[in-house]
This record gives C-alpha cells, structure tokens and sequence, in this order.
C-alpha cells in the first residue's frame, strides 16, 4: 500500500491530506473518509478514520482522509489559534456544517480527479458523519455511504427521506452523543435501502473496536459496488 501526503484547493484555502491505494489496482473505487470535529478528537490522524485508510486499500480502495481548514496544517482564513478555535467551537454549538462540506466536496474533486476514476463511498465519523450525508445527498458520484456515531439526538435526518442509495449506519451502545433510543428515533426519518449495525460494550470513541468497524465498512463497499 502507497501512503502520500498530498494538498488541494478549498474556497481559496490549502488543505492537507492522506491520499492511500494499491498501486496494483487499476482503477480502483474511492473511498472519502470525513473525521470528526476537531474539538472532539476530530483530524485525519483520528483512530477510526485511520484505520478505515489502512484496511480500505487493502481491499481494493483508493482513500482520502483529510483535515477540514484551521485543523492541523490545514490552511484557515482566521489569524490565530484563538480565532480558528472559537470558529470551530461555534460550529459545534450551531451545528453549522457548511464549511465542512464545501472542505469534504473539494476532497472529493480531488480524490476523483487524481485517482481518475467516479465511483465514490463516503464515511464519516461523528461531526464527519454529517458531512458525509449532506455531502452524498449532493453528489451524484456517491455510490453509498457509512455514517458512524451520528449524532442523532442533535441532526434531523429527514433530508435522508428520500435518499436511495445504501447506507450503512454504525453506533455504539454507549455513545454519549446519541442513545439508542435516539438511534432509532432517527433511523425512522431514512429511507431504505438503510443497514443499521449496533456496537455493544463500547462508546463513541470505538478504542480496540477500529479493525471490527473498518471491515463492516469494507464489505459494506464491495456489496455496493
């Protein structure tokens, strides 16, 4: 597997990023990985989301993972660390994923333009997990997506109606950022063809869990393919 730390264009700023893949694999499908807030243990070095860059190309998958601007050597428009961490602390009480997504789209341009091929899945992780939805509902290249630990209990996930391509949905069963009540609750409000997989003994932050996650995702992709 190559690794190459690469940079592209977002509203005028430059973002970093790790670009994964098999070199021996032509034209392989991609995979965006969108990590969580940076408040919240969110960058692209994140446990899950870096897991996801290791076992996705080894089957047969092109990733990117990427930070959102200010976040690690992410460019940001703000002037100083105070200013970039009181924007992402203001996003995470608003719940005010524009940024992200534009960030996420520019990722996506990228990751299909270097790779050279359009058929895209999407996973986010928490704060990512949102922009991975919003991002796919937008983006006819999306084959499917995976969201882990969305935040059900603070997004309304009714724009996800009348979405029909898979989606698969990983949660634990102690997430402080959504109980399983609220799991259900939202699961409700989307359309199938919808896969719901619960984690039980373990929370948000899926420590020891990476490797069981990174291939529900794996197979889910190759399913969808």
């Amino acid at each position: 597997m190559i690794e190459e730390h690469v940079h592209f264009n977002s509203d005028g700023l430059k973002l970093e990023g790790v670009l994964a893949y098999d070199e021996n694999v032509i034209n392989p499908p991609l995979a965006l990985l969108c990590p969580p807030h940076p408040h919240l243990g969110g960058d692209m070095e994140n446990n899950v989301i870096t897991v996801l860059s290791s076992v996705l190309p080894e089957n047969g998958f092109a990733t990117l993972r990427f930070n959102y601007r200010g976040v690690g050597k992410s460019e940001s428009k703000l002037d100083n660390i105070a200013e970039v961490y009181e924007y992402w602390e203001a996003i995470l009480n608003s719940d005010d994923c524009s940024d992200a997504i534009v960030d996420a789209t520019s990722a996506a341009n990228y990751l299909e333009t270097t790779i050279g091929t359009k058929s895209m899945f999407v996973a986010g992780y928490s704060f990512g997990a949102i922009v991975a939805m919003m991002l796919s509902v937008g983006n006819n290249d999306v084959s499917a997506f995976t969201a882990i630990s969305t935040p059900f209990g603070r997004f309304d996930t009714g724009f996800l109606k009348e979405y029909k391509k898979p989606k698969l949905f990983i949660c634990a069963d102690n997430d402080f950022t959504s109980s399983l009540e609220e799991v259900e609750k939202g699961m409700l409000n989307i359309s199938e063809p919808r896969i719901l997989e619960i984690m039980y003994d373990c929370d948000h932050f899926y420590l020891d869990k990476e490797l069981e996650i990174a291939n529900k995702v794996s197979e889910f992709c190759n399913i969808s393919t």
